[in-house]
């Protein structure tokens, strides 16, 4: 492939057809009409040698190589608007108050490093943290939101951007002084003992329940908490089981003396993104926060 054979409208048109998955979509989107759009998609499988999408009986899948495309495509695009904008943007000027939205795991995942590298290269800005919940960014107006750091659990506006930032696996968490502790973890012993979740809002941890729902079982829940330290915390002291992503309990684990276990049923890795309403989708300082976010979670969830 060829530098040349390639111009920055080529590259959104790829941005716009992984995120709607159709043609027609993407295109008015772009504000093209649908035999543009066409004939970039047929430009874009010349330039990778690849058919990038094909037609399911769910409509069009991006191929493999298309999704290894999407986050680097999505950080090279951000990365040169923000090279071309006119408005100059200085972090070490700024004095803004930038409100992020976050659920308790992803504060304690990433907001430490993510408040590092923001105060060293804004000192007089703000960050203003708000308490993600399950029905938050349906309830919030636009003009509140800066950005949402989120799970694909959690629900937002259809007309919100997104930027996948990353994934984890999940695994069932339990104390070192667990009955299962030396066993293989099975369905039935899995859905034999009481479960903690941590709860956004009263809402279930929806991607399991999913799963389980499927295999005809339920699981029972014997306590539910707003925090993950606390579930960590109450795992430690009893039998109960908890399921979750695995960055932040890894990280405490010595700590509370828990184990992990891998899960008894096959479940997709959970995705998490960046979000944001089209309001500030140009702000030349949004812009500089969301690069910043995407880059530091990418990072973490590469490294751990």
């Amino acid at each position: 492939m060829s530098l040349s054979q390639v111009d920055f409208k080529l590259l959104q048109s790829l941005l716009s057809l992984l995120k709607y998955k159709n043609v027609s979509l993407a295109a008015d989107h772009m504000n093209m009409t649908q035999p543009a759009m066409s004939r970039s998609l047929a430009k874009l499988r010349d330039i990778f040698n690849d058919p990038l999408f094909v037609r399911t009986s769910q409509g069009m899948e991006p191929t493999h190589k298309a999704l290894t495309l999407t986050q680097p495509l999505e950080s090279a695009l951000n990365q040169l608007t923000l090279l071309l904008t006119n408005e100059s943007f200085s972090p070490a000027l700024c004095q803004r108050n930038f409100r992020l939205h976050m659920s308790s795991y992803i504060t304690q995942a990433h907001l430490p490093d993510i408040a590092e590298a923001f105060y060293k290269a804004a000192p007089n800005a703000q960050l203003e943290i708000v308490n993600l919940k399950e029905k938050s960014l349906l309830n919030e107006s636009a003009q509140n939101v800066d950005i949402a750091i989120c799970s694909q659990a959690m629900r937002i506006p259809e007309y919100f951007h997104q930027l996948l930032v990353g994934h984890e696996s999940m695994e069932c968490f339990m104390s070192q002084s667990h009955p299962l502790n030396n066993k293989d973890l099975t369905l039935d012993n899995y859905l034999s003992f009481s479960h903690i979740l941590v709860s956004l809002g009263g809402g279930p941890n929806i991607p399991i329940e999913n799963k389980l729902s499927k295999l005809g079982r339920v699981r029972k829940v014997g306590m539910r908490v707003p925090h993950y330290l606390g579930a960590l915390e109450v795992i430690s002291k009893t039998q109960m089981l908890f399921t979750s992503s695995t960055f932040v309990p890894k990280r405490f684990r010595k700590q509370f003396k828990i184990i992990s276990k891998p899960l008894p049923f096959s479940q997709e890795p959970l995705n998490y993104a960046l979000v944001w309403p089209p309001t500030v989708h140009k702000d030349p300082a949004q812009l500089w926060l969301r690069t910043l976010c995407a880059d530091i979670i990418k990072n973490n969830l590469t490294g751990y």
